[in-house]
């Protein structure tokens, strides 16, 4: 007698936008990726569902509305009204390309087109030679503000943004209780959710013990603003918190104000101290480390600043 074995089919039609919150959990759950990450992942899936209907499947997912993608992306504008940068086009495109990978592993649709199918634009030459030393001391002496105490912040805030290499959503986040200015250092927790150890040198303590040393108040925030909140006492200042636009217009403005040619923020004086760590002969692992960064191919693009400072000395010498 013989028996016939039926095998169900495992792929079940699933919509996109299904689809898409479970790749955000997913993000959330798994990953551990931070709130930005995921924010600016939503917006980008978000926008490539807004192609289809309303209820569609996976299945209708193809390069044909890939290329519709591309073509809308290409056309978005900056909030200056040019055209968006290529690199601002690849966090357009890679959201979509890592979530078709997740549905690939995930087997939620059996004729998927291939992640790999989906190219990134070629990126725009990025400057990240940093400040050169005469800018930075100009950068230090400049004011933006009459305010004594307002001064002294933003001067700490300098000399904390390149002595330590610190990205700006980790100055923003930072605490008083978690910079030790006796042992000249603190740990931070950065992008994929990565602790790592910061360093400080004596004139950027220098700058913070100044800065605090006018400070009366015990709010938890390292640097806050000066506009007085009704709620400041029953948030422990959470309110008073320096923002990150707060900071980069003042690093903006600070750049214009010392004559500095090219614009000026905090990234770039995260440049800056790679920059100067691969200058004085530091090695490319340990700036890696101080950085944060999770590929050390992250690091590389630093090398050419270098390179380029080695071939002057050649032309210098054997010409």
């Amino acid at each position: 007698m013989k028996y016939r074995v039926t095998v169900r089919n495992k792929y079940i039609k699933m919509k996109i936008s299904d689809a898409i919150l479970r790749y955000l959990r997913y993000l959330t759950t798994t990953k551990n990726s931070s709130d930005y990450t995921i924010r600016n992942y939503q917006k980008a899936l978000d926008l490539f569902a807004s192609l289809f209907e309303e209820n569609a499947d996976l299945q209708k997912i193809s390069l044909e509305k890939v290329d519709d993608f591309r073509d809308h992306i290409f056309g978005l504008k900056s909030r200056k009204g040019t055209k968006i940068s290529r690199n601002t086009q690849n966090l357009y495109l890679i959201p979509v390309r890592s979530f078709l990978k997740f549905c690939h592993h995930r087997d939620l649709c059996e004729t998927l087109i291939s992640p790999e199918k989906i190219e990134l634009v070629k990126p725009d030459p990025r400057n990240v030679s940093g400040l050169n030393a005469k800018e930075l001391q100009a950068l230090r002496r400049t004011n933006v503000s009459r305010n004594p105490q307002i001064q002294r912040r933003d001067r700490a805030i300098i000399e904390l943004l390149f002595c330590s290499g610190l990205r700006i959503a980790e100055l923003e986040s930072l605490n008083q209780e978690q910079v030790n200015l006796a042992t000249k250092e603190f740990s931070v927790l950065g992008k994929g959710k990565k602790r790592r150890v910061i360093f400080l040198t004596d004139q950027a303590v220098g700058c913070l013990q100044k800065y605090l040393d006018t400070r009366t108040d015990n709010f938890a925030p390292l640097f806050v603003n000066a506009r007085p909140r009704q709620d400041e006492i029953e948030t422990k200042g959470e309110s008073r918190r320096l923002s990150k636009t707060s900071i980069e217009n003042m690093v903006r403005k600070r750049g214009i104000l010392a004559g500095i040619t090219h614009p000026v923020t905090p990234h770039v004086l995260r440049h800056t101290f790679a920059t100067t760590l691969l200058r004085n002969g530091a090695d490319l692992r340990s700036v890696q480390e101080l950085l944060g960064h999770a590929n050390i191919s992250t690091t590389q693009i630093y090398t050419h600043v270098v390179n380029a400072d080695l071939r002057k000395v050649h032309r210098q010498f054997l010409q």
